[in-house]
């Protein structure tokens, strides 16, 4: 879902209550950029950027926890 890490950073700031102008400052880009990233991850609904940062976690862990568990085996 995220493209890279600064994209990936947006949809957490978000999803933590930041204002949009906040994240656009912090990570200097202009606002309507910021609104767009968040949008396509389910901004302005918290709850849905809640599980997009979720579930990129859980992706990401679950991968390196399934090949560390396959390891010790």
């Amino acid at each position: 879902m995220f493209e890279n890490s600064t994209n990936q950073m947006i949809v957490t700031m978000l999803a933590e209550g930041n204002p949009v102008w906040f994240v656009a400052a912090m990570v200097n880009m202009r606002s309507h950029d910021v609104y767009m990233i968040g949008r396509a991850a389910g901004y302005p609904d918290k709850a849905k950027l809640r599980r997009a940062v979720w579930a990129n976690r859980n992706r990401t862990t679950a991968g390196t926890a399934a090949g560390s568990t396959a390891a010790a085996a």
